[in-house]
Protein backbone atom coordinates (compact mmCIF):
# COMPACT_ATOMS: atom_id res chain seq x y z
CA UNK A 1 0.00 0.00 0.00
CA UNK A 2 0.99 3.64 -1.12
CA UNK A 3 0.60 6.79 -0.43
CA UNK A 4 1.98 10.50 -0.62
CA UNK A 5 2.13 10.80 3.42
CA UNK A 6 2.68 8.78 6.20
CA UNK A 7 -0.90 9.80 7.39
CA UNK A 8 -2.91 9.11 4.30
CA UNK A 9 -0.76 5.54 4.03
CA UNK A 10 -1.66 4.30 8.11
CA UNK A 11 -5.14 6.17 7.46
CA UNK A 12 -6.08 3.34 4.62
CA UNK A 13 -4.79 0.74 5.93
CA UNK A 14 -6.49 1.39 9.35
CA UNK A 15 -9.84 2.31 7.43
CA UNK A 16 -9.12 -1.21 5.34
CA UNK A 17 -9.00 -2.80 8.22
CA UNK A 18 -11.96 -1.33 10.32
CA UNK A 19 -13.94 -1.72 7.37
CA UNK A 20 -12.80 -5.88 6.93
CA UNK A 21 -13.59 -6.14 10.61
CA UNK A 22 -16.83 -4.50 10.50
CA UNK A 23 -18.01 -6.66 7.70
CA UNK A 24 -16.55 -10.64 9.50
CA UNK A 25 -15.88 -10.39 13.15
CA UNK A 26 -16.85 -7.50 15.10
CA UNK A 27 -18.75 -3.85 14.83
CA UNK A 28 -14.92 -2.97 17.10
CA UNK A 29 -12.82 -0.17 15.35
CA UNK A 30 -9.10 -0.30 15.74
CA UNK A 31 -7.30 3.05 17.08
CA UNK A 32 -4.49 4.21 15.43
CA UNK A 33 -1.22 6.15 17.09
CA UNK A 34 1.00 7.66 14.98
CA UNK A 35 4.44 9.19 15.86
CA UNK A 36 6.08 10.14 12.77
CA UNK A 37 6.29 7.91 9.96
CA UNK A 38 5.48 4.86 12.44
CA UNK A 39 1.78 3.49 13.74
CA UNK A 40 0.25 1.52 16.01
CA UNK A 41 -3.20 -0.20 15.42
CA UNK A 42 -5.03 -1.77 18.20
CA UNK A 43 -8.25 -1.82 19.90
CA UNK A 44 -8.09 0.36 23.02
CA UNK A 45 -10.46 1.08 25.98
CA UNK A 46 -9.39 4.62 27.41
CA UNK A 47 -5.57 4.27 27.42
CA UNK A 48 -5.18 0.82 27.65
CA UNK A 49 -5.01 -2.04 24.70
CA UNK A 50 -7.83 -4.71 25.30
CA UNK A 51 -9.03 -7.52 23.41
CA UNK A 52 -12.96 -7.51 21.59
CA UNK A 53 -15.59 -10.05 21.88
CA UNK A 54 -15.84 -11.52 18.88
CA UNK A 55 -18.29 -14.90 19.56
CA UNK A 56 -19.48 -16.30 22.29
CA UNK A 57 -16.34 -16.35 24.89
CA UNK A 58 -13.75 -15.55 22.89
CA UNK A 59 -12.32 -12.23 22.58
CA UNK A 60 -9.69 -11.04 19.77
CA UNK A 61 -6.07 -8.86 20.52
CA UNK A 62 -4.81 -7.25 17.85
CA UNK A 63 -1.77 -4.85 17.75
CA UNK A 64 0.62 -3.88 14.69
CA UNK A 65 3.59 -1.67 14.17
CA UNK A 66 3.58 -0.62 10.79
CA UNK A 67 6.26 2.20 9.35
CA UNK A 68 5.55 4.71 6.51
CA UNK A 69 8.73 3.89 4.81
CA UNK A 70 9.72 6.69 1.91
CA UNK A 71 10.96 5.26 -1.01
CA UNK A 72 10.53 8.59 -3.29
CA UNK A 73 9.58 12.01 -2.92
CA UNK A 74 5.91 12.44 -1.53
CA UNK A 75 5.79 8.49 -1.78
CA UNK A 76 5.90 6.11 1.25
CA UNK A 77 4.90 2.60 1.34
CA UNK A 78 3.89 0.85 4.40
CA UNK A 79 5.74 -1.71 6.24
CA UNK A 80 4.66 -4.33 8.68
CA UNK A 81 7.35 -3.83 12.23
CA UNK A 82 5.55 -6.34 14.06
CA UNK A 83 2.10 -7.84 15.16
CA UNK A 84 0.81 -9.87 17.40
CA UNK A 85 -2.99 -11.75 17.27
CA UNK A 86 -4.34 -13.90 19.97
CA UNK A 87 -7.85 -15.21 20.89
CA UNK A 88 -8.12 -15.16 24.55
CA UNK A 89 -11.05 -15.95 27.33
CA UNK A 90 -10.97 -12.42 27.90
CA UNK A 91 -10.20 -8.84 27.00
CA UNK A 92 -7.39 -8.41 29.23
CA UNK A 93 -3.56 -9.71 28.29
CA UNK A 94 -3.62 -11.76 32.18
CA UNK A 95 -6.64 -13.90 30.92
CA UNK A 96 -6.28 -17.20 29.49
CA UNK A 97 -6.11 -17.75 25.36
CA UNK A 98 -6.71 -20.14 22.92
CA UNK A 99 -3.77 -19.31 20.84
CA UNK A 100 -1.31 -16.69 19.99
CA UNK A 101 0.40 -15.39 16.83
CA UNK A 102 3.15 -13.36 16.28
CA UNK A 103 5.97 -11.65 14.25
CA UNK A 104 9.24 -9.85 15.23
CA UNK A 105 11.82 -9.77 12.35
CA UNK A 106 15.48 -10.53 12.98
CA UNK A 107 16.51 -6.94 12.43
CA UNK A 108 15.91 -3.46 13.55
CA UNK A 109 14.17 -2.17 16.75
CA UNK A 110 12.65 -5.43 17.57
CA UNK A 111 15.65 -7.74 17.38
CA UNK A 112 14.66 -11.21 17.95
CA UNK A 113 16.39 -14.54 17.98
CA UNK A 114 13.40 -16.72 17.61
CA UNK A 115 11.45 -17.32 14.36
CA UNK A 116 9.59 -14.30 13.11
CA UNK A 117 6.73 -15.99 12.63
CA UNK A 118 5.82 -17.97 15.53
CA UNK A 119 2.52 -19.31 17.32
CA UNK A 120 2.31 -19.55 20.97
CA UNK A 121 -0.04 -22.67 22.55
CA UNK A 122 -1.04 -22.74 26.50
CA UNK A 123 0.23 -26.22 27.43
CA UNK A 124 2.80 -28.84 27.73
CA UNK A 125 3.40 -31.67 25.69
CA UNK A 126 5.67 -34.79 26.58
CA UNK A 127 8.47 -35.55 24.69
CA UNK A 128 10.20 -38.63 25.27
CA UNK A 129 11.56 -37.57 29.35
CA UNK A 130 11.46 -33.33 27.96
CA UNK A 131 8.32 -31.59 29.17
CA UNK A 132 7.65 -28.63 26.35
CA UNK A 133 6.01 -25.52 27.20
CA UNK A 134 4.45 -24.35 24.27
CA UNK A 135 2.93 -21.10 25.84
CA UNK A 136 7.34 -20.89 26.04
CA UNK A 137 8.15 -22.09 23.09
CA UNK A 138 8.29 -19.43 19.54
CA UNK A 139 6.68 -22.52 17.22
CA UNK A 140 7.70 -21.08 13.60
CA UNK A 141 3.75 -20.40 11.43
CA UNK A 142 5.03 -18.44 8.78
CA UNK A 143 3.41 -15.11 7.93
CA UNK A 144 -0.08 -15.31 9.29
CA UNK A 145 -2.54 -11.99 8.09
CA UNK A 146 -5.44 -10.76 9.79
CA UNK A 147 -7.88 -12.67 7.04
CA UNK A 148 -6.49 -16.00 8.29
CA UNK A 149 -7.29 -15.17 11.69
CA UNK A 150 -10.68 -13.99 10.82
CA UNK A 151 -11.19 -17.33 8.95
CA UNK A 152 -9.89 -19.12 11.88
CA UNK A 153 -12.76 -17.79 14.24
CA UNK A 154 -15.36 -18.20 11.84
CA UNK A 155 -14.53 -21.57 10.73
CA UNK A 156 -12.82 -23.68 13.52
CA UNK A 157 -14.63 -21.67 16.50
CA UNK A 158 -17.59 -21.19 15.12
CA UNK A 159 -17.90 -17.31 15.31
CA UNK A 160 -20.62 -15.61 14.19
CA UNK A 161 -19.71 -14.04 11.07
CA UNK A 162 -21.12 -9.99 10.48
CA UNK A 163 -21.96 -10.68 6.73
CA UNK A 164 -22.97 -13.36 4.51
CA UNK A 165 -20.47 -12.10 2.46
CA UNK A 166 -17.42 -12.67 4.81
CA UNK A 167 -15.95 -15.27 2.88
CA UNK A 168 -15.74 -12.83 -0.88
CA UNK A 169 -14.67 -10.03 1.85
CA UNK A 170 -11.87 -11.80 3.18
CA UNK A 171 -10.88 -13.38 -0.21
CA UNK A 172 -10.29 -9.39 -1.91
CA UNK A 173 -8.71 -8.30 0.98
CA UNK A 174 -6.02 -11.18 0.76
CA UNK A 175 -6.07 -10.18 -3.12
CA UNK A 176 -5.39 -6.79 -1.73
CA UNK A 177 -3.05 -7.75 0.50
CA UNK A 178 -0.89 -9.78 -2.21
CA UNK A 179 -0.66 -6.68 -4.45
CA UNK A 180 0.29 -4.29 -1.89
CA UNK A 181 2.96 -6.68 -0.60
CA UNK A 182 3.54 -8.07 -3.87
CA UNK A 183 3.24 -11.31 -1.99
CA UNK A 184 2.65 -14.96 -3.38
CA UNK A 185 0.66 -15.92 0.19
Amino acid sequence: MQGTSPEEVFSKFKDHLNDLLHHTITKASLLQIVYGNRAFLEFRLGQTSTAVIVGKGYHLFLSQALEAEKIKVRRYKLRTLAYAYRIGSGPNREDKWLIRWEYQPSEGVFRALHPRHHCHLPTELTFGRRILNLDRLHIASGWVTIEEVIRFLIQELKVKPQSADWDFRLRASEAKFREWTERVV
